[in-house]
């Protein structure tokens, strides 16, 4: 496989996971809450999404380097995983409300970075992930905010694939 090869594996299995724990989920709706907290508040577990935009050290709002979108899928036992762009994570999570925690994670798969670029995005994304204190769903987006309440990270909602291999022991 080329350089490429894996990273395109890696995230084909984390969309099927994901897909996976959405199906077996299904979709449990709020009650008694009004439609703009309801809104707010949309559940993540079980939902997988891919990078969009992201805040740079300048503070401008940039897009990921092309082919290098970062995944994130949000599983039910509070651990979130996905791709940093080339290499693999994971971290614990918590939400109460709109209000998001995300723990420092573990690296799962690090490999030296293709360039020097994709090595301070992959370093970057980490950190506002980190940052993170709250969310909130517009549409078919997610959106990020730290303690400011400044948008650090904004997502669109991954398509599931339809077919394709779970993960391999090789």
């Amino acid at each position: 496989m080329g350089r490429y090869g894996h990273h395109a594996f890696a995230k084909t299995a984390l969309l099927i996971i994901a897909a996976t724990c959405l199906v077996s989920a299904g979709y449990s709706s709020t009650t008694g809450m009004p439609p703009d907290e309801a809104r707010i508040a949309e559940p993540l577990e079980g939902t997988a999404w891919e990078l969009t935009q992201f805040r740079a050290d300048n503070g401008s709002v940039i897009a990921p380097l092309p082919g290098t979108a970062p995944l994130i899928a949000f599983g039910e036992d509070g651990t979130l995983s996905g791709s940093a762009g080339w290499d693999l994570y994971s971290a614990s999570y918590r939400i109460s409300g709109s209000t998001i925690t995300v723990e420092s994670g573990a690296v799962t798969l690090p490999r030296p970075a293709v360039t020097q670029d994709l090595a301070r995005q992959e370093s970057r994304y980490r950190e506002l992930l980190v940052a993170a204190a709250s969310y909130r769903v517009e549409d078919d987006r997610l959106i990020l905010s730290g303690p400011s309440g400044r948008d650090l990270l904004t997502f669109s909602r991954a398509e599931s694939p339809e077919t394709g291999p779970l993960l391999s022991a090789e």
